[in-house]
């Protein structure tokens, strides 16, 4: 048997638990909010009673003064703050924390409208319902609201008198009713504070129900027929505070009920489960949850903003939430404002550092981290991941820190589902931050969905400039809100009249595939006196590369940058360098750059291997023309200290040697070589023959760090 036991009571459960406690004659310190309350609760020798309000600070006074073995959870189940404080106040000082649970009336909820009673049933008069001929047809399951504020808009929506067993802490959030001391009947204890609370908000005589519950269904019912109500407003307080006979007697009674729900859905056990945990000294049962508590951190994507976008999960964890952070406009969707209220933390912040630092410095036990469209998709729940799971590990031994990701919807679902498209075969490109090449991903692609930075009219006239005018523009600004608009027009036609505000675009576009994957035709490149590495060869250099989209790459002895831009379109999210010591060959390679919209691609004019020095490491190289520097190009690649692949080319067969030495000098793994010989077709007369190219070498192989 447990021998000290910290109850907070306050509840039918705390009073049986109080009395159970009383008649084994465990040592107890039992402490309610009201002198009310106390009056309720068996005395002993053993017992001892704390009455009043208490913060977190003075609960863990308390608890360090009176040292239980065990603290009992016992608070309604609306007293969320009183519950997290309990909690935590428990998790700061290692005592183990046990929370006794009010059964939830979910069925009873259910069964109101078809439940009967054994007894003659009364017809209900013209006084029992409400006036609205509608409503009295609409009379059947109660009006659920998540809060009394929610509660508190549906009543203004409503009409007739208010039956209201609340209690009269949140009388308050009901006054700015119309008719408030003439339709509103409070039911409240008979506690002289209480009273005259209720009479400074204008609620006096008849309108003052000072009674001590549960009621039974037949006195709920004779209340609501005296005061004429046509509205219940009740909280969801369950078998023990009389729920079930309240929806009872409100349905015999024609009345409209509005039900505040419970503010979490908790775990806990039963008043029975409790005392048997008592009685067994709590072995294996009573989980201690830490020096300093649990955390539960919910990042959750809330959407295009407007409210009827979050999910019903998210609104869930949110509504749970102690502490929320977010960058400003996602608060202001949520309607929050930083600063602290109600008992929550609204921290207007979106840098990881910051949120974690305002997580630990809070210790509430229920986080929620707001980010924009859904969690997964372009959004700052990657890098906030890595943050929250570096704090997760530091907290070890002191919080038991869990970590939930809640999806939202994305601006690329909402656009799709506005235009009746479907959006699974569309390439996605984010131009926030970064610059992606997004002509070659329309080109190559029918759908383009394009995160913008309100740069429409940029990206329009760079679509118009390489050919690609007719691609069809869907615009959304600001969507779900209401000043969402949705435009329609050739990339050729942007006019620039839109709205300002967050866009996004889908793009369109019939003529694609203009250009193949590789080996890009000689004819579309800007050419000079520069030569030119064929088709053919730029394919085979791209297979031996094994480019990746967001590779780093060096073309040295670049050209006309035939092959630069061809590894900037297979690098679409990397960086291509073209070193060439030919201004004309640097002008080349910008000006073929810009027809094929490769902003990835940067000419570096000057030397290798001198100009290679400030540059950053990178993942594949190919050596096009050395000017017989090729060991000092190879050394000074191996000083990056950086693993990567590299291929050369040769059209001489002393630079082959070289290649091939150097291969074997710097030990480059997987090392091989080939011929690449090309013959074209070329008419003659009314016929057709073969021309031969000249052969050129390619050898390629891994440069280890």
């Amino acid at each position: 048997m447990i021998q000290r036991v910290m109850l907070f009571a306050g509840t039918t459960e705390g009073r049986l638990l109080c009395e159970f406690l009383a008649e084994t004659k465990i040592t107890a310190c039992v402490c309610v909010t009201t002198s009310y309350g106390e009056q309720l609760l068996p005395s002993g020798n053993h017992m001892e009673i704390c009455t009043g309000s208490l913060d977190r600070a003075q609960m863990e006074e308390k608890m360090q003064s009176f040292g239980p073995r065990l603290v009992i959870d016992a608070t309604h189940p609306y007293a969320k703050l009183a519950t997290e404080n309990i909690r935590n106040a428990c998790g700061s000082l290692n005592i183990p924390y046990l929370r006794v649970i009010r059964e939830s009336c979910g069925k009873e909820k259910n069964r109101a409208v078809t439940a009967t009673d054994e007894k003659e049933t009364v017809t209900p008069g013209k006084t029992d319902v409400a006036e609205n001929p509608a409503a009295q047809e609409e009379i059947g399951l109660p009006t659920e609201a998540d809060s009394m504020e929610a509660a508190a808009k549906l009543l203004e929506k409503m009409e007739g008198n208010i039956l209201v067993t609340t209690g009269s802490k949140e009388l308050e959030i009901l006054r700015s009713l119309p008719g408030f001391s003439q339709r509103v009947f409070a039911r409240i204890l008979p506690q002289p504070e209480m009273v005259r609370k209720c009479i400074d908000m204008g609620l006096s005589g008849r309108h003052l129900i000072c009674m001590q519950g549960p009621f039974s269904e037949e006195m709920n019912y004779v209340m609501l027929r005296e005061t004429q109500a046509a509205i219940l407003l009740t909280k969801e307080s369950g078998a023990a505070g009389g729920f079930p006979e309240k929806l009872r007697a409100a349905k015999r009674a024609g009345a409209a009920v509005v039900v505040v729900k419970r503010p979490v859905e908790e775990k806990g056990c039963s008043v029975e489960e409790a005392k048997a945990l008592l009685l067994n000294g709590g072995q294996n049962t009573v989980q201690n949850i830490g020096p300093e508590g649990r955390q539960s951190i919910s990042i959750l994507g809330i959407g295009m903003g407007a409210g009827g976008c979050m999910t019903e999960g998210a609104k869930t964890l949110l509504s749970r939430a102690g502490l929320v952070a977010g960058a400003g406009r996602l608060l202001a969707s949520c309607n929050l404002t930083a600063g602290r209220k109600d008992g929550r933390e609204v921290l207007a912040a979106w840098e990881p550092d910051i949120i974690c630092r305002a997580i630990r410095e809070s210790g509430e036990a229920e986080v929620a981290v707001l980010m924009s469209g859904d969690s997964g998709f372009y959004s700052g729940t990657k890098k906030l991941l890595q943050a929250l799971e570096l704090y997760r590990e530091q907290m070890k031994g002191r919080r038991e820190v869990t970590i939930h990701v809640e999806p939202g919807i994305s601006s690329l679902s909402y656009f799709a589902s506005r235009l009746q498209i479907s959006w699974e075969d569309a390439k996605i490109v984010s131009c926030h931050g970064k610059k992606e090449n997004l002509l070659a991903a329309v080109s190559a692609h029918r759908k383009t969905f394009v995160l913008t930075e309100g740069q429409t009219g940029e990206i329009c006239a760079r679509l118009t400039a390489a050919g690609l005018g007719d691609t069809m523009v869907y615009e959304g600004t600001n969507l779900s809100g209401p000043e969402e608009s949705i435009r329609k027009y050739p990339a050729r036609e942007y006019h620039g009249e839109g709205k300002g505000g967050l866009t996004v675009l889908f793009l369109i576009n019939e003529g694609r595939g203009r250009f193949p994957t590789a080996g890009i035709p000689e004819e579309c490149f800007i050419r000079g006196r520069v030569p030119m590495t064929k088709s053919e060869v730029r394919s085979v250099i791209l297979s031996k590369l094994s480019v990746k989209e967001d590779d780093i790459i060096y073309d040295l002895g670049a050209g006309t940058g035939s092959v630069s831009v061809e590894l900037a379109l297979a690098a679409g999210k990397g960086q291509v360098y073209a070193v060439e010591c030919d201004p004309e060959g640097i002008e080349l390679i910008r000006r073929n750059g810009e027809k094929f919209g490769c902003h990835n691609l940067t000419a570096v004019e000057g030397m290798a291997p001198q100009v290679l020095e400030g540059l950053p490491a990178p993942d594949a190289v190919f050596i096009g023309g050395t000017k017989g520097r090729l060991s000092g190009i190879l050394e000074a690649l191996r000083q990056k200290k950086k693993p990567m692949r590299i291929c050369m080319s040769a059209v001489t067969l002393e630079t082959v040697s070289e290649a091939l030495r150097c291969a074997e000098g710097f030990h480059l793994q997987n090392a091989d070589a080939c011929q690449i010989a090309v013959t074209r077709l070329q008419p003659a007369g009314g016929l057709h023959m073969l021309k031969a190219q000249n052969p050129i070498f390619l050898i390629w192989g891994d440069l280890a760090e």
